[in-house]
């Protein structure tokens, strides 16, 4: 057998460790038939291109013409990882007051088009900050407005900001703020499902440490990805 063909195969503890599950969760995948993979003298074996097709499939259901719209109605379908941009991203928020963070963060709204009164949504935002801190997790912060309805946003978006230096944003334990997700929503049932769907990744503490080392998009899109993937294999243990 060659070399190639070899890497192709993958054993259940390669396939584990390339997924960062248990392998007993592997093995109940397979029998079920959730996972494509056969067995080889009584052993698993998986072929990586057909987990590699199982994975995209599993990961992105849609396109990205309707995510927004879609999460509506399927919330579960819409991976948040496939709703942020690398052009929604800022990787030097400077520290300063709130006002000046939250206008570091709507800067790429403005520049694509998507909100029409700047002055009005940053206000927005500044009056849900008045009312209660966004930064609801250790340096972390979701900014929104507290009526979507009110935003007057062309359409729905997720900004991505990091703070490499670490902002006093009003968090309740005294830390400082390095991870921003500012939810830009036009209608407040996906507005609530956004909140709920970045919360629970966010409380994955180890995640949020990496997020803050973050320099690039491609980074925050994996780590969002490989977050969704654990918690949906939490799900099936």
């Amino acid at each position: 057998m060659s070399t190639q063909k070899q890497q192709e195969i993958m054993t259940l503890a390669e396939l584990a460790n390339y997924l960062k599950v248990a392998e007993k969760t592997v093995v109940r995948m397979a029998r079920e038939g959730k996972i494509p993979g056969t067995k080889v003298a009584s052993q698993w074996r998986f072929m990586r291109s057909l987990v590699d097709e199982w994975l995209e499939k599993r990961m992105q259901p849609v396109t990205r013409t309707n995510l927004f719209e879609l999460i509506k109605h399927a919330p579960e379908v819409v991976p948040v990882s496939r709703l942020v941009s690398p052009d929604l991203m800022l990787f030097n928020v400077k520290p300063g007051p709130v006002e000046k963070v939250l206008e570091q963060l709507i800067k790429p709204l403005e520049k694509k088009g998507l909100i029409d009164d700047r002055k009005q949504y940053l206000q927005l935002l500044i009056q849900r900050e008045q009312l209660h801190s966004t930064a609801i997790a250790p340096h972390v912060a979701i900014p929104h407005a507290r009526t979507p309805a009110d935003a007057s946003l062309k359409k729905s978006a997720l900004v991505v900001g990091i703070s490499p230096d670490g902002v006093d944003f009003g968090a309740g334990d005294a830390l400082k703020t390095h991870v921003f997700i500012l939810i830009c929503s036009e209608d407040e049932v996906v507005h609530l499902r956004l909140l709920a769907k970045i919360s629970r990744l966010l409380s994955q503490k180890a995640m949020i440490k990496r997020l803050m080392t973050c320099t690039n998009s491609e980074q925050v899109i994996a780590l969002l990805a490989e977050a969704e993937w654990s918690i949906a294999m939490q799900n099936q243990e």
